[in-house]
């Protein structure tokens, strides 16, 4: 993960290119450094792409992404809720279809009905309860009514996870 005392107001989209690269130079790199809205998910994804993993924070954002993907028969791993979560022994990948206890989730299952999707991706998630009192409802923040503090190791655990998906399936 990027975030580090010495990379403090820095964006994520070039702290990450620079250790991307430091990794292997020799990357192709296609940084896209703004907040993603439903018009312009077509415009992100009119690019050859071999793999599509979706990390996105905000509900609508990340339902048309993955509605998007899935038409463009892109293949996808979206990355659910490591907020308030904290044993990563409950980490889990699974199809959409059977994730479970996992209220982002919840919301995503529910909202991709509306198109027609039930199953038909994997998913990173905990089924781990969250705790009620880790809960925090925030009034200015956009697309989002609560959130929860998420503990350091879990979002980079969801990451490694998810990478090694994408690795295992590219290397088939």
């Amino acid at each position: 993960m990027p975030a580090l005392s010495s990379t403090e107001d820095q964006l994520k989209v070039d702290v990450m290119a620079r250790r991307l690269l430091d990794i292997n130079p020799y990357i192709k790199i296609n940084k896209i450094d703004f907040f993603i809205k439903q018009e312009l998910i077509p415009q992100v994804l009119n690019q050859k792409l071999d793999y599509v993993v979706d990390a996105i924070d905000s509900l609508s954002p990340k339902v048309f992404l993955i509605v998007h993907t899935l038409q463009k028969e892109i293949p996808l791993i979206s990355s659910m809720g490591a907020g308030g979560k904290m044993d990563p022994m409950q980490v889990k990948m699974a199809d959409i279809s059977e994730s479970y206890n996992c209220k982002l989730a919840r919301m995503i299952r529910k909202r991709l009905t509306k198109f027609g999707i039930k199953k038909g991706f994997e998913v990173v998630f905990s089924p781990e309860a969250v705790n009620k009192d880790h809960v925090i409802f925030v009034e200015d923040e956009q697309n989002k009514k609560t959130t929860v503090g998420t503990i350091s190791y879990m979002p980079a655990l969801f990451g490694i996870m998810t990478a090694s998906q994408v690795i295992r399936k590219l290397s088939e």
